[in-house]
């Protein structure tokens, strides 16, 4: 409160504190007596003394600063257990100021330690004497003292006890730097008890003394809270792009000082729920990770907090009993020429020690109930934080799902006519433009594949293992051929090995071990240039069953330097030098994801200037030829020849698209914009199969699907989708769906599965 003000002309005296609700009297009590400080005999002293004491009154203020020392070292209990006696002898040799500071310390040790029922009797204690004594500079102390005690606990008292110590503020001479505070402390209350109006009334006081001379040196801290308050204000108005331009500006500020975490917490949980109040799910997560991580940090604090306040209560408790028992023996030791009285004072000493160790044992009990129960609520508060944590992580999932159809549809047209193109004859002399359309296309979808992969990845259905039946020799070499156009434009020359040793079937997942090697391959074609390019598959332990497989992908590039090889596994990051060749910096990360999952390790081996090495070892079990998918020959695709097919889409592209591959294989077709238009045609004519996208208007694929079959058509229906997040068994088989291909798909995809569906 008014110490942060007051720090600015005391910082070369005082340690910095960073909790902006730190206790101000002590302070505006060293700014008054500065000047009488200079001229005070300084008794050297290391330690809190003891009693008795010999010290004069003036240099009761030497004793002070020590005190002063093990408060700032946090030392509470031996302030406890030593300052009340030095008060009193403050009091006994006249040193009213002394008095009062130790006081004022006294006090504020019992607030550190959360007691707010002692600290409030002290400080009330004190402000009595100062009314007596008409002391305004004592009095402002003790009523902020009042309202800091109570700020957490009690908002109508700490109110109270702001406003009536505004009245004694223009009788001192720290008028702005306390008005300042009281005015930034009484908006932040009326904020947390969503009092906009008398909040934004007392910001405004506040907010142009901040630019006073006097307050120059902490500017930056006042303006930090005072953006932090007028963001909460604007949420609570529903004014959000104010409220995320005030918290934007509070966090800018904030960094690199010394502040108190609740407040940062503060902002990014106000900026959380402005950009979901406005849409912007796409920023949520760039703040939802620094808000998890100081939350946790919070969290870790006040737990640890909570120990070290339970710990300094049972020994203030402990110091207590002992206080008492030391007294009774003193009177005891007094009193031993009266042999009629010491029965009964020995009596009198273990009853009353009896009842004091029962007293601090139930008060001790009752303590614990507390934190108890205040360890449960914070737990609770920890929970309801997950819980809106994981809603937020579904938006996400389910906003990246809307983006991927949204971005997979298009791509569907352009790398379909690439295609369709590439294979006409009439348009041979365009072929290398063409491979270049479809290369770039190619390069999009990966890209777009690749966000989304790093959000899949993490879930428990992206990790799980899709194996098939697969021919290593026919992957490899279908892998190389997607980047044949980029390996000639960068005049590279590729080997690939595959020892006679390696067995020709495997089984495992070959979508996840292709988008490693992909990735891979990716990076070695795209960094090299005028190079070569190895690529080998090497058996490495072969049990009968089971074989071991070392996969290496080796460029004479430009390698990568020793200071950027471990920066390059993390999301989003590349390194300097590659930043011209584009890229999103996810490749490697997706890699050693899938990697952890098919139960493999990535190794690295680079020299800059010379090239790099990747290479992973991954067991697969060895695979069945009889089980492998047939490839679509030529013969085989003859039978398709005047089949007739229903499009169902409400894309033009995409129908276009699918219509023109249909013709080159001379299969004829109908199409309909909708489910319903699908519906209404199959009962009027039959077809041999039905091409049937997802996401429609006026009814969608799926519920298109279950009236056709209400109908009684058997049909073959393939579900065509840009959507690759549906539960194929809840969502599409049960409502009488035979496959789902997803958008786009290469051409040879669409003709094996029309093959397999073959009547």
């Amino acid at each position: 409160m008014i110490q942060r003000s007051i720090k600015e002309k005391n910082k070369s005296r005082y340690p910095t504190v960073s909790l902006f609700k730190s206790y101000t009297a002590l302070i505006l009590l060293f700014l008054c007596f500065l000047s009488v400080r200079a001229q005070e005999v300084n008794k050297p002293v290391e330690v809190i003394p003891d009693p008795p004491f010999d010290y004069a009154r003036e240099e009761m203020d030497s004793i002070f600063h020590v005190a002063e020392k093990h408060y700032y070292k946090g030392s509470y209990e031996r302030i406890i257990e030593k300052v009340p006696a030095l008060i009193e002898y403050a009091n006994k040799v006249g040193a009213s100021r002394a008095e009062t500071r130790l006081r004022s310390i006294f006090g504020l040790s019992f607030v550190k330690l959360e007691d707010v029922n002692s600290a409030d009797i002290i400080f009330q204690t004190a402000l009595k004497d100062a009314l007596k004594r008409k002391d305004t500079f004592d009095i402002l102390s003790n009523y902020i003292n009042l309202a800091n005690t109570h700020f957490n606990s009690n908002s109508d008292d700490s109110i109270e006890y702001f406003k009536k110590g505004i009245d004694y503020v223009g009788n001192v001479d720290v008028s702005d730097l306390a008005l300042t505070i009281i005015y930034n402390d009484l908006a932040e209350l009326y904020m947390k008890r969503k009092e906009t109006a008398k909040a934004q009334y007392y910001l405004d006081l506040a907010l142009p003394k901040i630019y006073l001379p006097a307050l120059a040196s902490r500017k930056r801290e006042y303006l930090f809270i005072s953006y932090y308050i007028q963001g909460g204000i604007n949420l609570l108005q529903g004014q959000y792009y104010k409220a995320i331009e005030n918290a934007q500006k509070s966090i800018e500020l904030g960094q690199g000082t010394d502040i108190e975490e609740k407040y940062l917490i503060g902002n990014y949980k106000n900026l959380i729920e402005a950009y979901d109040q406005t849409g912007q799910f796409e920023k949520l997560n760039t703040v939802r990770k620094p808000y998890d991580s100081l939350r946790d940090h919070r969290y870790e604090k006040d737990r640890i907090k909570q120990e070290q306040i339970a710990r300094f209560r049972f020994n203030t408790d402990k110091y207590q009993q002992e206080l008492e028992r030391s007294h009774l023996e003193n009177q005891l030791a007094t009193q031993t020429a009266n042999k009629n009285r010491i029965l009964l004072l020995v009596f009198a000493v273990i009853g009353m020690m009896l009842f004091g160790l029962l007293g601090t044992l139930l008060y001790t009990r009752k303590k614990r109930n507390t934190l108890l129960k205040d360890l449960k609520l914070k737990n609770a508060q920890y929970l309801e934080a997950k819980e809106t944590s994981e809603k937020l992580a579904q938006k996400n999932t389910k906003f990246l799902s809307t983006i991927s159809h949204e971005l997979r549809t298009p791509l569907y047209g352009i790398i379909g006519f690439s295609s369709v193109f590439l294979k006409n004859p009439k348009l041979k002399e365009l072929e290398s433009d063409f491979q270049s359309l479809k290369f770039s296309a190619d390069y999009l979808l990966a890209l777009v594949n690749d966000v989304l992969c790093i959000n899949k990845f993490e879930s428990v259905k992206g990790q799980e293992l899709k194996e098939e039946h697969f021919d290593i020799h026919i992957l490899a070499t279908s892998i190389l051929q997607t980047f044949q156009f980029l390996n000639e434009k960068n005049n590279n020359r590729v080997t690939l090995e595959i020892p006679i040793n390696v067995p020709e079937v495997l089984y495992g997942d070959k979508t996840k071990l292709s988008q490693v090697l992909m990735n891979l391959l990716s990076n070695a074609s795209k960094f090299t240039q005028d190079g070569t390019i190895d690529f080998s598959i090497k058996g490495h332990h072969n049990n009968g069953t089971l074989v071991e497989l070392l996969f290496e992908v080796k460029d004479t590039g430009r390698g990568i330097q020793l200071q950027d090889q471990k920066e390059i596994f993390e999301e989003f990051t590349q390194v300097p030098a590659s930043s011209s060749e584009g890229g999103t910096g996810l490749g490697l990360p997706i890699v050693n994801k899938l990697l952890k999952i098919l139960d493999g390790k990535l190794a690295m081996e680079s020299t800059y200037g010379e090239g790099t090495t990747f290479s992973f070892l991954l067991p697969l079990k060895i695979g069945s030829s009889e089980q492998l998918q047939t490839i679509v020959e030529e013969t085989d695709v003859e039978k398709l020849k005047n089949k007739k097919l229903l499009i169902v889409d409400d894309n033009k592209i995409n129908q276009l698209v699918t219509q023109k591959v249909l013709e080159q294989y001379d299969m004829t077709h109908d199409t309909v914009n909708n489910g319903q238009e699908a519906v209404d045609i199959v009962q009027d004519h039959t077809y041999d199969y039905i091409l049937m996208d997802i996401n429609m208007p006026v009814m969608n694929g799926i519920e298109a699907t279950s009236k056709i079959r209400d109908l009684g058509i058997k049909t073959p229906i393939l579900a065509l989708t840009a959507a690759d997040d549906l539960n194929l068994e809840k969502d599409v088989y049960v409502h009488g769906v035979d496959a789902v291909l997803v958008k786009p798909y290469q051409t040879e995809q669409l003709l094996n599965l029309l093959l397999q569906y073959l009547r």
